[in-house]
């Protein structure tokens, strides 16, 4: 009976995953409708220009951190699309000269995804460009980034290395997705990004992978 139960979910899984794959290829639309939304695209591009930023490593941070919930508040207290902890966003408020900040400030979209921006480029910088590190550091906060700057993954919580997958894929779905609505000003980004190194993983293996680990974080 056991046997037969994980044999049933197994097919059910590989329905799913085929039918995805489908919507993927021939109605990519669907995706950007309805699993990968995107909102605010002209303060994205404002702001990834400011502080030179890929738009679709920005718009894939905020799907990430809040799915574009403009008043998402996390447990700890984080807020607003880019999930703002209020004493961060006191601190970048100081670096950026900005004397009219307030905690309530992070539910505004363009101070949230202004100071996110910032605070990308802040960690970017200070990690070499590593983005991996980056996202380490935005996700589990300093300490975590270090870690992972001796230790790679072996070093931070399962929470930050799915926090980095996530984000990772969710950017080529963007740079696939949104190509017009994120590139506006450089549309031939997009087709040099796509050229992918032939060793890495496939759109299509990560697409898989991603529904795996929130199949199994559920």
């Amino acid at each position: 009976m056991a046997k037969r139960i994980i044999v049933n979910v197994g097919t059910i899984g590989l329905a799913l995953v085929i039918i995805i794959g489908v919507l993927y290829y021939y109605f990519p639309k669907i995706w950007g409708d309805v699993l990968f939304p995107l909102d605010y695209q002209e303060l994205i591009i404002k702001y990834s220009k400011e502080y030179n930023l890929d738009p679709a490593f920005v718009a894939a941070v905020i799907y990430s951190e809040s799915h574009y919930d403009p008043e998402a508040t996390s447990r700890a207290g984080a807020r607003g699309l880019m999930q703002i902890m209020p004493a961060t966003g006191a601190s970048i408020a100081g670096r950026i000269g900005d004397k009219n900040y307030s905690p309530d400030k992070l539910y505004e979209p363009e101070t949230n995804i202004r100071y996110g921006c910032w605070y990308l480029r802040y960690l970017l910088d200070d990690y070499k460009g590593d983005k991996n590190t980056a996202l380490a550091g935005y996700n589990g906060g300093g300490a975590v980034g270090d870690r992972y700057v001796v230790s790679r993954e072996a070093g931070i919580p399962q929470e930050t290395k799915g926090y980095i997958n996530t984000v990772l894929f969710a950017e080529e779905m963007y740079l696939k997705l949104y190509p017009t609505e994120l590139y506006i000003q450089n549309p031939e980004n997009v087709a040099e990004k796509l050229k992918l190194p032939a060793l890495e993983l496939t759109l299509w293996e990560k697409m898989i992978n991603f529904i795996k680990e929130k199949i199994s974080g559920l």
